[in-house]
């Protein structure tokens, strides 16, 4: 059986805005300022320190559902592939952790596009099915399939839950415990089939819920109907703000086919 995928990205996941504020990045900073980008980078690429509790969450991450590191990070085109890996390794993430083939192809060099890179990394490996591969990123590179962290505070111990609990595993480190799959089926359903939304939801992932209090916890414990009160509201809300994106999607292809028009 093949192992579960999971796609990294290093800035705003293990470099993160808190990261940046470690004396030993505060001075890299200060000594970065001024120098030409591409020094700049590789100098960020030999000397930045990432935050060592998100390392140490994707090691969580691996060992409690089997997956493996593919990096997709920008890195890969502006520090390069081998000075990302051997960052990697020198911060502390095991080298067991990578893929054999553990970067993505850099298919557009002069407009790098991280979506192009994991699709053709998939298709090269005959990855199919949605929910054996994950990308952890602070961007919403695959709608969809993308557990997005929050750059200023890297990822944290609710993403890297959700993020096994997507891959339907558990931790009890994390405070990931067994679900039963009728609930766990309700919950997706509820957000449109968004697996990730799901999972972030019941880890308390995107409103910071306390161990005990996060919608997990609660089915496991017992207390079903609130949590079901909560589903509904956050898939009420979920709802919304799609219907608001394709709302502003609308909009946009809308002005882009005027544009179009006008220059016929």
């Amino acid at each position: 059986m093949t192992p579960p995928v999971l796609f990294l990205d290093i800035d705003g996941v293990l470099l993160s805005g808190r990261a940046w504020l470690l004396p030993a990045n505060q001075d890299l900073q200060a000594r970065s300022a001024g120098l030409p980008r591409w020094q700049s980078l590789q100098l960020v690429g030999r000397e930045a320190v990432f935050d060592p509790c998100a390392v140490a969450l994707i090691g969580r991450i691996c060992k409690a559902t089997g997956a493996q590191v593919v990096v997709a990070s920008f890195w890969r085109y502006t520090v390069g592939p081998e000075l990302t890996r051997a960052k990697l390794l020198n911060q502390g993430l095991q080298g067991a952790l990578l893929h054999e083939d553990w970067a993505c192809p850099m298919v557009r060099h002069g407009s790098p596009d991280k979506n192009a890179d994991i699709s053709y990394w998939l298709e090269e490996h005959g990855v199919a099915h949605y929910d054996t591969w994950l990308v952890l990123d602070d961007e919403n590179v695959l709608p969809g399939a993308t557990l997005r962290t929050d750059g200023l505070d890297g990822l944290g111990v609710r993403d890297a839950a959700a993020a096994v609990r997507f891959f339907g595993s558990v931790d009890a480190k994390l405070g990931v415990g067994p679900l039963a799959e009728d609930d766990m089926k309700q919950v997706v359903q509820a957000f449109g089939g968004d697996r990730v939304e799901a999972c972030r939801w019941l880890e308390g992932a995107g409103d910071r819920q306390p161990l005990r209090q996060r919608p997990s916890a609660l089915f496991r414990q017992g207390a079903r109907e609130e949590a079901l009160r909560r589903l509904t509201l956050a898939a009420a809300d979920h709802a919304k703000r799609k219907r608001e994106q394709n709302q502003a999607l609308n909009v946009l292809l809308g002005r882009d086919e005027v544009e179009q028009g006008e220059a016929s």
